[in-house]
Formats: C-alpha cells, structure tokens, sequence
C-alpha cells in the first residue's frame, strides 16, 4: 500500500491568513489602547487638581481668601494667575510660601525686600545660618511634594527657542500638568507638561460674559492667563504664527466663556465654581481650548 506522507508546517496561505488576522486585531485593539491610556491621564491630571484643590484651601483657611489670578504683579509686571498658583502652593524657589509675599515677580515684600531663594541655584543648605532659619520658619511648607513638577517658564517654554516668554522673569515657576511631552523638559532633562492655568473667582460679581469690556460685572476674567496662552507652542514650526485656541485677541472671550460655562444653567449665563477658582489643564494635545482639556469642575 502507498503510504501517505505526513504534513508538516504551514503553507503561505495559512500563513497569510493567520498574519491578516493579527494584524486586524492590533487595529481593533491599538485604538483601544491609546484610549484607556488617555483616560487614565486624563485621571491622573484629575488627582492633581484635587491635590492642589487641599493646598488651595489650606491657604484659604490660613489667610481667608484664595490667591490672586490677576495677569500683573503690583508694581505692572507680568506675573499670571499660574505663577501665582505655583508661588502659593510651592513657593517661588519650592521651599514653600513665604506670608509677606506681595505676589511679585520677583518674590518681593512691601519694603521690595526678596523673600524667595535665587529659583535654580543658591538654595540654602544645612547647616542654616540664622537669616536662613527665621526665613523658613516663617514659610508654609510646600504642598505638592510629589504631585507636580515645578518648572521656570523661560525653560519650558522658551528653552527651544520657540515663543515669546519676554514678558515673564525667565526664572518664573509654574506647575506643570500631568500630560509630559517629547518637547518639554525641567532642568534635569526630565519630560514635563504645559502649565496649569488658575483663574479666581470674584464672587461679588454676576456674570459670564463674552465681552471683556464688560470685566466689571464678570466672575471670572480670561485675561488672567492670556500671558501664556497667546505663546507660541513650542513644537510648532518656528515661523508658525499658531496661538492656542483659547487666546483672543479680540476683547471677547467667548471660547474661554463657552469652555467654563455651567451646562446645568439654561437661564443665565454662569460659570462653573462660580465662588472659588477654575483650574484648567491644556491635556493630551498640549493646547488651551480644545475638547481634551480638564478642569477641576465635573466633565
């Protein structure tokens, strides 16, 4: 009898076909994927905001308000709502805010005396002399140990050369989100993301108007961060003239008005936590004003 030969392997057919199914279901999964890890940023940059949320309200308890948002010191130098938010929570130099803080770019007193330590260098080390000991003791220790990095503006977003930072004191520090890019890095060379805006609410206003003109009447005013918003994002092309979508240069902010309004009130225009603050992170892309950016309010 004629035996028959046994087969062995797979044929390119089989092959084919099992390389066709594997690759269909890495495109069904890929996405997937992608999505749950954007999710899970999404609450990572969530667990953040409450972090600064505990901060935010240590210091309100401590001094019976919320820190300022305005975009200027008081001496008219640029000096943003997420400098501020930095400078209440870590301090300028990250050793913790100093009380006799006028909210200066410069981390000066009343008298124009410096409170904070040179932000990259010069940071005092044991053993303290006495100067160094009362300054200190006389901070509230840092807040955010491990929850966001603090980064110099001029690094962050002049450090490519791309942007205007000309405004700021490149030494500036600001928090930055949870959504760390290829193109931002921190003085170690360590991946960062862009800065989490802080805007205060005025709570003896009423409105939640478009028109800027009308400030007076407004519980929020987008003007508090349009320092940062108007610059140039770094990993686009250097002669790309590309804001953020939330920057207007009009005199109206309707987009950042559309992005903060309370969807649960029809009647009249309010925004979301329309007596404390609006913390606001760029997300994913990296941009202010498009749909993946988080807010510490419920969306």
């Amino acid at each position: 009898m004629k035996s028959k030969v046994k087969k062995l392997g797979f044929t390119i057919v089989e092959l084919l076909t099992v390389m066709s199914i594997i690759v269909i279901l890495l495109s069904l999964l890929l996405p997937s994927l992608a999505s749950v890890r954007r999710y899970a940023r999404k609450v990572r940059q969530k667990g953040q905001f409450h972090e600064i949320a505990k901060c935010l309200e240590m210091f309100r308890i401590q001094y019976d308000t919320y820190p300022d948002s305005s975009p200027f010191d008081l001496g008219g130098e640029s000096y943003c709502g997420a400098m501020k938010l930095c400078e209440a929570v870590m301090g300028q130099d990250g050793l913790g805010f100093h009380p006799d803080s006028m909210f200066d770019d410069m981390g000066r007193d009343k008298s124009n005396n410096e409170l904070y330590y040179n932000r990259t260098t010069d940071k005092p080390t044991p053993p303290y002399s006495d100067e160094e000991e009362e300054n200190l003791r006389s901070r509230r220790p840092p807040c955010l140990e491990e929850a966001a990095k603090v980064v110099p503006i001029q690094a962050l977003l002049g450090g490519l050369g791309f942007g205007n930072v000309a405004n700021f004191d490149p030494c500036c520090p600001v928090l930055c989100d949870v959504f760390a890019r290829t193109e931002l890095t921190d003085q170690g060379g360590e991946r960062v993301g862009m800065p989490v805006l802080y805007y205060k609410a005025d709570p003896a206003k009423l409105t939640h108007d478009a028109n800027e003109a009308a400030t007076s009447t407004n519980i929020y005013s987008y003007t508090d961060n349009q320092e940062i918003v108007q610059i140039q994002v770094p990993w686009a092309a250097a002669t790309d003239q590309y804001r953020h979508p939330v920057y207007d240069s009009s005199g109206r902010s309707v987009l950042f008005r559309k992005v903060t309004k309370d969807p649960d009130v029809d009647v009249v225009t309010k925004p979301e936590n329309p007596d404390t603050y609006i913390l606001m992170s760029a997300g994913w892309d990296g941009l202010y004003g498009t749909r993946d950016d988080v807010f510490n309010f419920g969306r």
